[in-house]
């Protein structure tokens, strides 16, 4: 039951929220004081928000239901699927004399999530898990952070959305019901499950191994321009063009700023309504003209065919690298996401893939997950303190790496501390949690033969963490600099031509001392932890004591003064209640975001980084 909340966190400790940051709606999770995850209501009863900024001002924003509401009479002034932008550094939302960046107007959601959480629960929210999809690169994950930050939040971690999916499903699975006789840590898999994500913006599938308090990805895919957002679009298209079938001579609804935010909420209502009927009637109005469009569930599947195939396609694609990798094959299907309600999703994954297919809390697993990550990362870190206070564990090792009467011992004194069963923490604290990495990671470099290309170091679903070590060379005698260029796999596969990667980064080796021939060693490492964030260093063994740390920014368009700037701006934004004078309050739902779009990296590299000494293909 998600009505009442435990508003009391077990004594001595700060709770750590889950927050599903979606691309349509948004939501907040807690584990209560019995230890069960809970969506925390808003203050008007509801548990999700919709990711809808209206800005009413230059410091002024209306979010949420109200935003989407008010959206037809202001449709210049409405932001929505911002998410969608993330880690496009170049894009701004361009609005009452002011611009705002993706993780900006994403700051001012979770503004709005964490006061009325506030208000429902009594306790101010600082610590928290933001899930984000699984396939985000780095620069959408380094994104996701900041808007965090803006919003005076401190983030724990980030956790891909079907892998928080997946331990809710676990949780009630094996906390709750215990259907089966469960295993501990290191058994083989209890299940394979794929979770298909299909959320109003964002598609994932993940491939997972789940058994008693543990959760291992094994292969991932998606596509984070594919969503719900996707099928309304197809429905709009259909009601305009039968609106102006009837009416040869009317003004094109999509010309207006209004037409198109009445007809995209008229669309996402007949999506909905389809879902649980076989026949909607849409009321298209516009210019003083009126149309009845019937639209069947069978239409609609059709408009929108060519959508669901390209998820089955990933889905396909996520299946076959997981057995690739060794699993045995897929137990079940579950679904999460509001989209993955749409009948014809869980029909078309049957029959495809040949196993049970279930709808899994598809609105609220994300954040529930969230939430049992986020009590994990606070429990398992004061154990961790703890352990290596009395000398049990090396400081940075894991609770994997104490001896069991020792972790024991140390959950034992935390529970009687906090007031919580020490079974529970004990349990809490040992459940596991491996990822995998969403794209390949690498740098960009000069074969033997002078042609320059991508050289990966990280591949796609290898395990998190990790870390990786390869060496290059120079190429040229006394050379004095390097530049080193890391890149991110741009498409669907690994490819070594410069343009189907995105350069995320760029460093410059300085001060290289005279007399070093060409192919002298130039080591790269990489680091990822589990948030998927990547750390790299390049070091010359003329400068063995001056590595270079290539910073990996949010984006080259996001200077420190930028984040300073809209840090302050996030800050100072005022969050209105009400409705807008002089509005009709006619409901309307806000499209794409406006303004400049695009980023563009470096077009190639200036020079400066060879092969590997043994050569690369």
């Amino acid at each position: 039951m998600v009505g009442h909340v435990d508003r009391r966190p077990p004594a001595g400790t700060r709770s750590v929220f889950g927050i599903d940051l979606g691309t349509t709606f948004s939501c907040l999770a807690r584990v209560s004081g019995a230890g069960e995850p809970q969506i925390v209501p808003l203050s008007d009863g509801a548990l999700t928000l919709p990711s809808v900024v209206l800005f009413v001002g230059t410091d002024d924003y209306l979010t949420g239901q109200t935003a989407r509401e008010l959206a037809r009479a202001r449709p210049d002034d409405v932001c929505s699927l911002v998410k969608r932008r993330m880690g496009d550094g170049d894009w701004r939302f361009i609005t009452q004399g002011a611009a705002w960046s993706a993780p900006a107007v994403s700051g001012l959601i979770l503004k709005a999530l964490v006061a009325d959480t506030a208000l429902a629960t009594g306790e101010r929210v600082e610590d928290v898990v933001i899930t984000v999809p699984a396939y985000f690169g780095d620069e959408e994950r380094r994104a996701t952070v900041l808007a965090g930050e803006y919003a005076g939040l401190n983030v724990v971690d980030v956790i891909n959305e079907p892998t928080a999916a997946a331990l809710s499903y676990g949780f009630a699975r094996f906390e709750i019901g215990s259907r089966r006789s469960l295993g501990g840590p290191g058994t083989a898999a209890e299940e394979v499950a794929l979770v298909y994500d299909l959320g109003g913006g964002t598609f994932d599938v993940t491939v997972v191994e789940l058994a008693d308090r543990r959760v291992a990805v094994v292969a991932i895919d998606g596509d984070h321009q594919l969503g719900g957002a996707d099928w309304d679009e197809k429905i709009v298209l259909h009601l305009c063009d039968r609106f102006l079938t009837e009416h040869p001579g009317a003004p094109d609804p999509l010309d207006e700023g209004a037409g198109s935010q009445a007809l995209l909420l008229a669309a996402e209502r007949a999506r909905r309504d389809l879902t649980d009927v076989a026949t909607t009637t849409v009321v298209v109005e516009h210019a003083g003209r009126r149309t009845g469009v019937v639209l069947t569930r069978d239409e609609l599947e059709r408009l929108t065919a060519g959508l669901l195939d390209r998820t089955v396609a990933l889905t396909r694609a996520a299946r076959d690298a997981a057995l690739a990798r060794g699993v045995r094959g897929i137990d079940r299907i579950l679904l999460v996401g509001g989209a993955s309600r749409m009948p014809a999703v869980a029909r078309r994954l049957a029959a495809e893939f040949g196993v049970p297919v279930e709808l899994s809390d598809p609105d609220l697993a994300v954040a529930r997950g969230a939430a049992v990550y986020g009590e994990k990362k606070a429990l398992e870190r004061l154990v961790l303190a703890d352990l290596v206070t009395r000398g049990q564990l090396v400081d940075g090792a894991g609770v994997d790496a104490a001896a069991p009467a020792d972790l024991d011992a140390a959950c034992r004194r935390l529970a009687d501390a906090l007031g919580l069963p020490a079974q529970r923490v004990r349990r809490t604290v040992e459940v596991q949690v491996v990822n995998v990495v969403s794209r390949g990671f690498g740098v960009l470099a000069l074969s033997r033969l002078g042609e320059q290309g991508a050289v990966f170091l990280v591949h796609r679903n290898d395990r998190l963490p990790i870390a990786v070590r390869r060496s290059f060379g120079t190429v040229r005698d006394d050379q004095d600099a390097v530049t080193v260029y890391v890149v991110e796999q741009a498409g669907g596969l690994e490819s070594t031509r410069v343009e189907d990667n995105k350069v995320i980064a760029e460093a410059e080796i300085t001060g290289i001392p005279p007399g070093f021939p060409a192919g002298s060693q130039i080591q790269i490492v990489f680091r990822m932890g589990f948030d998927g964030i990547l750390e790299v260093t390049a070091t010359h063994e003329g400068l063995a004591d001056r590595p270079l740390t290539v910073r990996v920014e949010t984006s080259a368009a996001l200077s420190q003064a930028d984040v300073a700037r809209e840090r302050e701006q996030v800050a100072r934004a005022r969050r209105e209640r009400g409705g807008l004078p002089g509005v009709d309050g006619r409901p309307g739902l806000g499209g794409p975001p406006g303004g400049p779009g695009g980023s563009s990296g470096p077009g190639g590299p200036k020079g400066g980084l060879g092969g590997m000494p043994d050569g690369w293909v």
